[in-house]
């Protein structure tokens, strides 16, 4: 802080010697001018004295005029001094604004606000992690996320070769909706480490959500790779199918989901999901059960008043049991007037591999958010209810909000 304390004082130097250095010429030339004038008038007096002694003018006329012209200096004299007294306490002021100014103008170019919060963030950047990527903690706000990700920023820039810091920051800037950030830091952890398994699938899944056709094409080749190191990895079949099916090539997504559907155990609830997703790119119908939860979101009348004018509300179901915090299922729509019916189900999965069919205890959220970031913050409205659930069971659930988050 001491640079920013240097940077006013030599912009407030500057600003009184621009302010002061005209009036201190004012004054010199105000001050010349009375002296100019002083003599001006005893040559006047002499030139008097000669004109009585040449008989021109008389004794009467000469004191008189004598009186006339000290009056006359007398009076610049007063209207100097009053001019510079005042000039005196506008300069004051002028010096007060200037500096405070100066002051505001540096701190704000600055940006010295910005840097204590970064400062802070880094020195807080272990407890974050721990919170974070170690306990999972469900208290994280959007704004823990943010000031995560500005402390793994801050540190790739010293080690820029950290794979697995760059697949950090990744991962923070998706789950905050940043996606473009999020493929920025994903593509430099690939280029560093391109056989990685978590780097591949998490690169693959951004591409995915874009639903950008390029993207889809990459993460097309992305997933196959990842297939090639592990056989054995489930999801990249499902996004591999996810991915083909999103871009036409049907024939691709359906022996992408029989592969998925071939590592599953025969009891896995999620075989049936499979065989639906294959019979409708086939264009059949297969008669099976749907795993659905109607729910109906109220709000507390005390909470009335402080739902926002504009936002979106998200409905989402969790495991309850589990350590899995992504939801099963969820819905995010513009906020509209409660209460409002929604449907959860299968096709409401974010990863197919996931879905609400093979939870059996579900953690049902309804939260109302300002944006679109899922993540919670500070002041959204909240109301959850954990419920049992089986498999090909279709209940109705109602949920009231009734909570402002801390």
């Amino acid at each position: 802080m001491s640079s920013y304390w240097l940077g006013v004082a030599l912009l407030s130097l500057l600003a009184i010697g621009i302010i002061v250095l005209p009036w201190i010429r004012k004054g010199d030339r105000a001050t010349q001018d009375i002296l100019t004038n002083t003599r001006i008038i005893k040559q006047r007096m002499q030139e008097l004295d000669r004109e009585v002694s040449e008989g021109l003018v008389s004794a009467e006329d000469k004191q008189s005029a004598i009186n006339e012209l000290k009056l006359a200096l007398v009076d610049e004299s007063t209207e100097t001094n009053t001019k510079t007294g005042s000039a005196t306490g506008v300069l004051v002021i002028g010096l007060t604004i200037g500096v405070g100014l100066c002051g505001y103008l540096y701190w704000q170019s600055n940006e010295v606000s910005d840097i204590r919060h970064w400062q802070n963030v880094t020195q807080q950047s272990s407890a974050l992690a721990k919170r974070i990527v170690v306990e999972a903690d469900p208290t994280i706000t959007g704004e823990d996320v943010q000031d995560f990700a500005l402390a793994m920023r801050t540190k790739l820039i010293n080690t820029p070769d950290d794979h697995i810091g760059w697949l950090l920051l990744g991962r923070l800037q998706a789950s905050l909706n940043r996606i473009d950030e999020a493929l920025h830091a994903f593509a430099k952890a690939y280029e560093l480490a391109p056989n990685h398994a978590g780097i591949l699938s998490s690169y693959s899944q951004t591409l995915v959500r874009t639903g950008q056709e390029e993207y889809l094409r990459r993460a097309q080749g992305l997933i196959k790779r990842a297939i090639e190191l592990n056989p054995e990895d489930i999801n990249a079949y499902g996004m591999l199918a996810v991915a083909s099916g999103t871009l036409g090539d049907t024939q691709e997504a359906i022996a992408s989901w029989q592969k998925l559907k071939d590592k599953l155990p025969a009891s896995d609830p999620m075989r049936a999901e499979v065989d639906k997703r294959i019979a409708e790119l086939r264009g059949e119908s297969l008669p099976s059960a749907k795993t659905a939860i109607t729910v109906t979101v109220d709000i507390a009348q005390n909470l009335i008043e402080k739902l926002p004018k504009t936002g979106y509300l998200f409905v989402f179901a969790q495991d309850a049991q589990g350590q899995v915090r992504m939801p099963a299922a969820v819905v995010k729509m513009p906020l509209v007037q409660l209460p409002v019916t929604i449907e959860l189900s299968d096709a409401n999965a974010m990863m197919p591999t996931y879905t609400l069919s093979q939870l059996t205890q579900v953690k049902l959220v309804a939260r109302v958010s300002v944006d679109e970031n899922v993540a919670q913050a500070q002041g959204e409205l909240q109301g959850d209810v954990i419920i049992d659930l089986e498999t090909g069971s279709q209940v109705q659930q109602q949920i009231t909000i009734d909570k402002e988050l801390q």
